[in-house]
């Protein structure tokens, strides 16, 4: 049972894997596409009628009856409705590759059956879908794909024991998906990227007739792009543990290939970026409503394997709160964008992989200081640094901005040091603003009196801009613009 959901949605994800250099189509043909297509899969689940392959004209027939899958494996618990089988068309093309494509439609309903607990359902419905792309079996992955979804529906249900009916509801208008390949220059390897897009989302919260939240969003975008993926070496991983799925032990042999095949699979990428845009989102509540204009997200990694560097970034426009939310007073101060973006810096894998190298697969257990072998490969001085290229927040009444690092000593948790240097723009209406706010926000006074202190502290930029240069030492000293504070 533990590889035969992986294998699984290995194979309908892969959606076909055929022989290599297929070229006219036939009943042997349509025998080998099959024996591929069940490789992965145990006796059990190749034979229970779940996949079957027909050559129809210049191509295959490929379908996915989901509920035999569902039935050999012994999903219990719940009874499923509306799981119609998924078919696609599989035509062999020059160079050993398969166009792919296929147009199916989804309305399932999972409900839990009578005394399996609380009453619950779920509901996933999509009103029509189409895809295309090419297949390489070589490198079992798809080279292109493009996948268009439209009326797409999510439900949930639970009823407590006391007849209590929480629900919810979401929609979204349409789906969009695309994927890009070519070879990276090394054998194997894979430099791919991907966009997609969610439009028009709806998500509705209820409990009984009563209203919790309703969630909207005009537009949710995705960005995603890697260098040098190993899918031939990780394809080869995939067949060793369908090899040697029933063994406990692995022999001397075997253990030294899977360390070769992880070896070959590092490093895992040789860069990797993605990135989220929000757009216009809305939330309503019984308290208050609140939206964005837009909400972004992006993390990458880049640089040579030696020394990579991880970032990560978060950017929000135009922050709406109802006074329900925020008290009146606080509103002004709500910033109308915000940036936070922080890195990671050389984070050492060919470290690890020699780590890696050294490791016995055969004796598990005899391993038991990998963990610590990875962390000091990873960080051989004992300390993580971060860094922080740009934290801002800025409204009407403040501009703030801050940058530096920061480091910690992973055996000593308590030891931090850290640069940083802070500037604000109007100070002194932004000291203003918090004073008349203080006026019946008594809570504010403290924080004015203390923005009055720093202003004493600070220096000013040729830009205008009040600067403070904050250095605390690991040993707890403190100085502010070469300033020593007690």
């Amino acid at each position: 049972m533990r590889f035969k959901a992986v294998a699984a949605a290995a194979v309908v994800a892969a959606g076909v894997v055929g022989s290599a250099q297929a070229a006219d189509v036939s009943e042997q043909g349509a025998k080998d596409l099959y024996g591929n297509l069940t490789y992965f899969l145990p006796d059990d689940i190749a034979k229970s009628g779940a996949i079957s392959v027909k050559p129809v004209s210049t191509h295959y027939e490929i379908t996915y009856d989901l509920q035999k899958l569902l039935d050999k494996l012994n999903a219990s618990g719940f009874d499923i409705s509306g799981l119609k089988p998924v078919m696609m068309l599989a035509t062999p093309v020059d160079g050993g590759l398969w166009n792919i494509e296929g147009s199916n439609a989804l309305d399932v309903t999972a409900r839990s059956k009578p005394g399996s607990g609380p009453d619950t359902e779920f509901r996933y419905a999509l009103s029509s879908s189409t895809f295309k792309g090419v297949f390489d079996p070589a490198l079992h992955y798809l080279r292109s794909m493009d996948m268009k979804g439209q009326g797409i529906a999510f439900a949930t249900k639970a009823t407590d024991e006391n007849g209590g009916v929480q629900k919810n509801d979401a929609t979204a208008e349409s789906i969009g998906y695309t994927l890009t390949s070519a070879d990276s220059g090394e054998p194997g390897r894979l430099d791919i990227k991907m966009n997609g897009s969610l439009q028009s989302l709806y998500d509705k919260i209820s409990s009984g007739d009563a209203t919790l939240g309703e969630i909207k969003v005009a537009a949710i975008d995705f960005n995603l792009g890697a260098t040098k993926l190993p899918l031939k070496a990780v394809n080869s991983l995939l067949q060793f543990v369908s090899e040697h799925k029933d063994e406990k032990t692995l022999s001397d042999a075997d253990s030294q290939a899977l360390k070769t095949m992880l070896v070959d699979a590092m490093p895992i990428v040789g860069s990797f970026d993605e990135s989220v845009a929000i757009k216009d989102l809305a939330v309503t509540t019984p308290f208050g409503n609140g939206g964005l204009q837009s909400l972004g997200y992006f993390f990458k990694m880049a640089g040579p394997a030696s020394a990579m560097n991880a970032d990560f970034g978060l950017n929000a426009e135009k922050l709406t709160l109802a006074t329900g939310l925020v008290p009146e007073d606080y509103i002004a101060f709500i910033p109308d964008t915000a940036d936070v973006q922080v890195q990671v810096p050389n984070l050492n894998f060919s470290a690890m992989m020699d780590v890696l190298k050294e490791t016995d697969f055969k004796k598990p257990d005899s391993n038991t200081a990998v963990d610590a072998k990875l962390q000091q490969a990873m960080f051989p001085d004992g300390t993580v640094t971060i860094n922080f290229p740009r934290i801002s927040a800025a409204s009407g009444l403040y501009d703030v901005e801050a940058s530096g690092s920061m480091r910690g000593w992973l055996n000593e948790k308590d030891r931090v040091s850290m640069k940083m240097t802070v500037l604000a723009r109007d100070l002194d209406k932004t000291i203003a603003a918090i004073q008349e706010a203080a006026k019946t926000k008594t809570d504010l006074s403290q924080l004015s009196f203390g923005l009055m202190m720093a202003k004493g502290f600070a220096k000013t930029d040729a830009d205008g801009r009040s600067r403070w240069d904050i250095d605390l030492s690991d040993d707890g000293h403190v100085s502010v613009n070469g300033q020593v504070m007690k």
